[in-house]
């Protein structure tokens, strides 16, 4: 079963909010909807959601997603991936960040929006 998206184009950034249940498969399917619709908007600026993600992902997942974010995701854009604790980690964003890609994963909206709209 895949994820529910929903897309919002806002001033600043592009939101994408995520739902259901997790597997590698959607996660994958998911970057790639984020690469599409972050060129079909013309934003580089995006607010990924997955916080109404259940399921736990485990640690040579993120590795692998790491670099599969790094395959789809091109340069120049910021994702700051809104996460539970339990979900997205340093871990992640470290190997993904090793590969080039600006990603920050951070607790909640607020944070998430301050990040991308930082000039770091």
């Amino acid at each position: 079963m895949s994820l529910s998206v929903q897309i919002h184009e806002l001033d600043t950034h592009l939101s994408i909010e995520a739902v259901g249940e997790y597997s590698i498969a959607n996660f994958c399917s998911l970057f790639g909807r984020v690469s599409e619709e972050s060129e079909n908007h013309a934003k580089q600026k995006v607010v990924l959601d997955v916080t109404e993600v259940s399921g736990t992902i485990p640690v040579m997942d993120l590795y692998q997603l790491g670099e599969e974010c790094s395959r789809v995701w091109k340069s120049g854009l910021r994702i700051a991936l809104v996460s539970l604790a339990s979900g997205f980690n340093q871990f992640f964003e470290d190997v993904a960040w090793n590969r080039g890609v600006h990603v920050s994963v951070v607790p909640n909206q607020t944070s998430a929006i301050e990040w991308v709209n930082s000039q770091h």
